[in-house]
């Protein structure tokens, strides 16, 4: 399953994942991880959740993430939820990254069965093709 999140900054995307990350962490019977850009204030989220910064790892480009979300799954067989904040800071904001990074993550999913929900900072009409049937609607 893979869900995506978009819309322009500051219109609630990262309130959603994180309500979404709380559900799961009532349902996951497998490890969950949540991957953003830089610390913020996470005195909301579950303490069985795995919190990874990128700006820590300094992986800021889509080759990089792409190679640290193969990593993680490498090194976790039980990896059950992957949130993913912010994926434009991660991958650039060139719609064509987007869909890159989509396409690693599909066929991801389908060798390891974990479940991603990812937020990215676009308009609906800019989002790649590939990427619409997943977004889920947060407004």
């Amino acid at each position: 399953m893979i869900q995506i999140i978009c819309g322009p900054k500051g219109t609630g995307k990262t309130k959603v994942m994180l309500e979404k990350l709380n559900t799961a962490c009532n349902d996951a019977k497998g490890d969950i991880v949540f991957i953003t850009d830089k610390r913020f204030n996470t005195v909301s989220i579950n303490f069985k959740v795995r919190l990874l910064y990128t700006e820590e790892f300094r992986v800021m480009e889509l080759n990089a993430f792409i190679g640290f979300v193969k990593g993680l799954l490498a090194g976790n067989a039980d990896i059950e939820y992957l949130f993913i904040d912010g994926l434009c800071k991660m991958v650039g904001y060139e719609t064509e990254n987007v869909d890159k990074f989509l396409t690693a993550v599909c066929e991801l999913e389908k060798e390891y069965g974990f479940k991603a929900i990812m937020s990215v900072s676009m308009d609906d009409d800019k989002i790649p093709e590939q990427a619409k049937g997943y977004i889920v609607n947060h407004g």
